[in-house]
């Protein structure tokens, strides 16, 4: 991409998204969470209204609804970057069982991938749903790749200093 060449958005997609979470966690108490009367939540949320989302409404949403919706939200600006985002493993709050456990989910999630790679160049063609279905296999790999990865890290012991 040169300098001239704007990247394309397409910003229903993140709107979309928040006018999903708004409407799944009940417009009205979250216009109260956010210090906005309901008339103003709606008109913001509504896509024809001359006052659009603002950025200040979205963190306001963001910043008052629970992990769940807060990942919908930043779902798609993750995929408009191309990364994938995981929970960090606290130190010190990770077992053998729980990185084993990853490691055969991986192993699982990549055989998937092979076994969608074999379907989809049998023909020696990729459609747009197997590019798709390859597409999330590959995110949910990345996944859980990040998640083991974060795992050992929380199983690592810092460095002992000796004769200090």
């Amino acid at each position: 991409m040169d300098s001239h060449t704007v990247p394309e958005r397409d910003m229903d997609t993140y709107l979309d998204a928040v006018h999903s979470v708004a409407f799944d966690c009940h417009p009205k108490q979250l216009a109260s969470d956010i210090g906005m009367s309901v008339k103003s939540l709606y008109r913001r949320l509504a896509e024809e209204d001359p006052m659009p989302m603002r950025l200040i409404d979205f963190v306001g949403i963001f910043w008052n609804v629970d992990r769940e919706y807060q990942m919908r939200l930043i779902a798609p600006f993750l995929d408009h970057l191309g990364v994938v985002a995981v929970k960090r493993s606290e130190a010190g709050k990770v077992e053998r069982g729980d990185v084993l456990a990853s490691v055969l989910e991986a192993q699982q999630g990549s055989g998937k991938l092979a076994a969608l790679i074999q379907v989809a160049i049998a023909d020696g063609v990729v459609d747009d749903e197997e590019a798709a279905q390859l597409e999330a296999q590959h995110k949910a790999i990345e996944q859980q790749m990040s998640t083991l990865m974060g795992q050992l890290r929380a199983m690592r012991r810092p460095l002992t200093v000796v004769g200090q």
